[in-house]
């Protein structure tokens, strides 16, 4: 095709199926697909799959002269047989990719590809944007004239008629190489945009297959923010369908109950497996956990807390708290902790109205309002969380040493699972 300055746009429903003519207008056969070069944010076409004589041909790009209600190509163009094997970084775009499930990245959903939208400029064909409204699967069913003229007569302002739903291909990346396969629309660096909670809901919505293609996809990061937010037991299967060595990492990454709470769902031996995998402080922290009744005190609680002793002053608590803020992502108040033994806390809001930096955290220690045992049960924890209305609840041994606390998210998860 010839450059020229001008652009339009035209969706693929419109494309396919229209007739190839050479040159001189004889006919060559029908578009069946578009072949675009993948990995570039507005991926470019580069050749067009034409079905002649019950076969599948292919001819460039480069040699379509003009589209304008049939496809016509440059003198000296011809149909090529359509290759055995796929091409590495090659979409066949309606094969690929129409009627396949997608990430809404901006939305944090999941949604279906009715249609797609071509750019065509100086030349070239690219991929623009993907489809996903109603109007859409109608354009595909054939009866986007018909509907339209109907909704045009009766509600002439319908959102129907102005509102397409069109996401960007800069957030639509293939996931897998082979044709027929789910295809994500998202990158890495926004798939790790989401809430990790979105995530898991996408991941949860999904076949098993598509999850655990997506999922193995997703950096360490966000695969452990993300299954942190899903079920024990989807946790545990996301984490049999990646190799053992990203798996030992994503488990170090996780919070420990979390990561304590997935392996407990494992065989033995796989289980032991990967806590040999990870790294020793993470290791040990699990296969504490793992020791507990998972919904015991013990089993729900985490080790991550601030806990410093009664000489630490309050310049000291904030420095402990900045340096651990990435491991932490809330942090409630500050254990106060001698010889093991919990002797009080202190709140932040205690740290920020302590005027003097250099004052002990003896000096503005209160007590703690209440503690469990490691082995008391999620009831004991929630009664002793609603009576005190403690954001967290610590957790002891019968030595009155401090193991770990409660938060009262994961007394909720637990209750409303239970229920």
């Amino acid at each position: 095709m010839q450059p020229s300055e001008k652009f339009r746009f035209l969706y693929f429903t419109d494309l396919v199926g229209m007739k190839v003519v050479s040159s001189d207008g004889a006919p060559m056969g029908r578009l069946a697909d578009l072949v675009a070069v993948s990995g570039e944010p507005y991926p470019p076409v580069e050749s067009l799959v034409v079905r002649a004589a019950g076969k599948l041909w292919q001819v460039p790009w480069s040699a379509v002269e003009s589209v304008n209600g049939t496809i016509r190509l440059s003198p000296g163009a011809a149909l090529e047989p359509v290759p055995d094997a796929p091409v590495p970084d090659r979409l066949h775009v309606g094969e690929e990719i129409l009627d396949r499930q997608i990430v809404d990245i901006e939305g944090a959903k999941l949604v279906r590809v009715n249609d797609l939208h071509f750019l065509e400029t100086k030349g070239q064909l690219r991929i623009a944007h993907v489809d996903v409204g109603l109007r859409g699967l109608v354009r595909r069913m054939g009866w986007q004239r018909p509907v339209d003229g109907v909704v045009s007569m009766f509600r002439p302002a319908a959102r129907y008629l102005n509102d397409d739903a069109l996401l960007s291909w800069k957030l639509v990346q293939p996931i897998e190489s082979a044709p027929g396969r789910v295809r994500i629309e998202a990158t890495k660096k926004a798939l790790a945009s989401l809430h990790p909670a979105d995530l898991a809901e996408i991941i949860e919505d999904l076949d098993r297959h598509q999850r655990e293609v997506l999922f193995q996809r997703l950096d360490v990061g966000t695969a452990a923010d993300a299954l942190e937010e899903t079920s024990t037991e989807l946790a545990t299967e996301l984490l049999e369908a990646v190799p053992p060595e990203k798996a030992a990492d994503i488990l170090e990454e996780m919070a420990p109950d979390e990561a304590a709470d997935a392996l407990s769902e494992l065989p033995g031996d796989t289980r032991e497996y990967l806590l040999r995998a990870m790294e020793r402080p993470e290791a040990a922290e699990v296969a504490e956990l793992l020791e507990y009744h998972p919904r015991s005190a013990g089993g729900l609680m985490t080790p991550d807390l601030v806990e410093l002793p009664p000489t630490a002053t309050v310049a000291d608590a904030f420095a402990e708290v900045r340096r651990r803020a990435e491991e932490l992502p809330l942090v409630y108040e500050i254990f106060v902790v001698e010889g093991g033994q919990l002797k009080g806390m202190v709140t932040l809001k205690d740290l920020v109205l302590a005027l003097d930096p250099s004052l002990t955290l003896s000096a503005i220690l209160r007590e703690v309002p209440a503690t469990v045992r490691d082995d008391a049960s999620v009831r004991e924890v929630a009664r002793a969380a609603s009576k005190y209305n403690l954001l967290s609840v610590p957790v002891v041994d019968e030595s009155g040493v401090l193991k770990g606390m409660v938060t009262v998210d994961d007394i909720l998860a637990e209750v409303i699972g239970a229920a």
